[in-house]
């Protein structure tokens, strides 16, 4: 017990520097290949199946971005109260509320695939299938719904033992998982023979094992919150609190699903399957160029809100300053990548010349404001940290619900296909702009509270100096 109550105060103790490389980098490099689990699959499939099945990845990836919403809010939400809660010392408070997370993941987790396969063809057309493509969406669909359950699982224990501290066994899960489903995908799509199928169930035991090697720190009692001193019952008190913090990642993930529906729509309606196969290709890479950001903000997540919570406003401004020196570092990485060697990304993913010929213009288009897209993932987790969950929610929707998603539908009126690409840097210009005068306010005001402090400190001190003196 002393050993873990040790591990907990560290993160208002140790030195900002070496806390932040030390939280941060692992959950980068995590999150990095946590995303590799939507790469793989399309580069897999890309090579093993062709453009359709290319396709069909794009057809039911909105499906997998709404169950990563569910997971990444339950998930976000819960690391979000545990880091308030651990630098309060309240650790029975944290114990009950990962449990309530755990029992409505495993319910919501048995009750949306039922859902799902009930709606089955009615859901695989709106979400923009073609006829010709029918086929590859079904044997992914088909699968991939039934680990829904472990996802949202593997979400929360991420995010719980990095709220805890251990961010280095969080990436080790992670890791795990994406090792699998890289040795898997081969051995279904070209040993079995199953096509898209064989790419969803190697993706679904990916995440099972994970789950299993995750459950084994909380089983062993190594963790900082243990969860076998506690009943297990389900308090609504606190899954309330959850769902008001994951809300905003929650909308974040589900305008990337509203979007991805929106964009298949529109190309089915502006191109053909072939400007959907591209769509496949771009919104996985999309989304993995999102993942280094998503891991430096969970990194520095438990940060902030342990030293919110003991009132360290220094602490969470140093944090918060090199944070954003490495977000735009990353993202210049990227940006270069993306911008002058688009058709090698390209080809990872398939041979296919006219989708690699094809795809170049659009790929550039919608990766301009990639080196500072982190300012508006970054201004989410810290207003998230911070216990502000109307700010995040608002930080969260700006990006893809209000600013993309209509340009994606208004654009294409005015200048045709080009104008749904067109809609991501416009609307990522509008969005950062508000996430960096939001959170250079607060952090503003974090300032003046400093000075508050320090000049109370300085009366006190001189109180009792007199007092000593008299």
């Amino acid at each position: 017990m002393k050993a873990n109550t040790m591990k907990d105060a560290k993160l208002g103790n140790v030195s900002v520097s070496k806390l932040f490389y030390k939280m941060s980098i692992p959950m980068i490099f995590a999150m990095m290949v946590n995303g590799m689990y939507y790469l793989v699959d399309a580069i897999f499939v890309g090579w093993g199946v062709g453009s359709d099945g290319l396709g069909g990845l794009a057809v039911v990836f909105p499906l997998q971005m709404f169950a990563t919403a569910l997971g990444v809010a339950v998930g976000t939400g819960t690391a979000s109260i545990i880091s308030i809660e651990l630098g309060n010392r309240r650790k029975g408070e944290a114990a009950k509320t990962v449990i309530t997370s755990i029992i409505f993941s495993l319910v919501l987790g048995i009750l949306l695939p039922g859902l799902l396969i009930i709606f089955k063809k009615q859901m695989i057309y709106l979400f923009g299938a073609t006829d010709e493509i029918y086929a590859y969406v079904d044997g992914y669909y088909t699968y991939i719904i039934y680990g829904f359950v472990f996802i949202f699982l593997n979400f929360l224990e991420i995010n719980v033992i990095r709220a805890e501290g251990n961010a280095k066994l969080a990436a080790i899960g992670m890791f795990l998982g994406t090792i699998l489903n890289i040795i898997l995908d081969p051995i279904f799509i070209f040993g079995f023979y199953m096509g898209t199928a064989g790419a969803a169930l190697a993706t679904v035991i990916s995440r099972i094992i994970s789950t299993i090697y995750l459950s084994h720190y909380y089983l062993c009692g190594k963790s900082v919150i243990q969860i076998q001193k506690y009943a297990w019952k389900f308090k609504v008190n606190k899954l309330k609190q959850v769902l008001a913090l994951g809300t905003g990642v929650f909308f974040n993930q589900i305008g990337f699903f509203l979007l991805a529906i929106a964009m298949s729509l529109s190309l089915r309606h502006y191109g053909s399957s072939l400007d959907i196969s591209i769509y496949g290709v771009f919104s996985r890479i999309y989304v993995f160029i999102t993942m280094p950001f998503l891991g430096l903000a969970q990194g520095i997540q438990p940060i902030i809100g342990y030293n919110f919570g003991a009132e360290k406003y220094r602490r969470i401004k140093q944090t918060i300053k090199k944070a954003l020196i490495l977000a735009v570092s990353m993202g210049l990485v990227l940006f270069a990548i993306m911008t002058f060697f688009p058709a090698a990304v390209l080809g990872l993913f398939t041979k296919d010349t006219i989708i690699i010929r094809e795809g170049v213009e659009p790929m550039r288009m919608a990766m301009l404001m990639t080196p500072f897209i982190g300012f508006q993932i970054l201004s989410y987790f810290f207003f998230l940290a911070i216990n502000q969950p109307f700010k995040a929610l608002f930080i969260s929707l700006s990006r893809q619900a209000i600013f993309t998603l209509p340009l994606v539908v208004i654009l294409p009126l005015f200048i045709g296909k080009m104008g749904i690409w067109a809609a991501y840097p416009i609307a990522d210009i509008i969005s950062v702009t508000i996430a960096y005068l939001l959170l250079k306010k607060e952090t503003g005001k974090m300032k003046e509270d400093l000075n508050l402090m320090s000049l109370h400190d300085e009366v006190s001190h001189y109180g009792n100096y007199r007092q000593q003196a008299c």
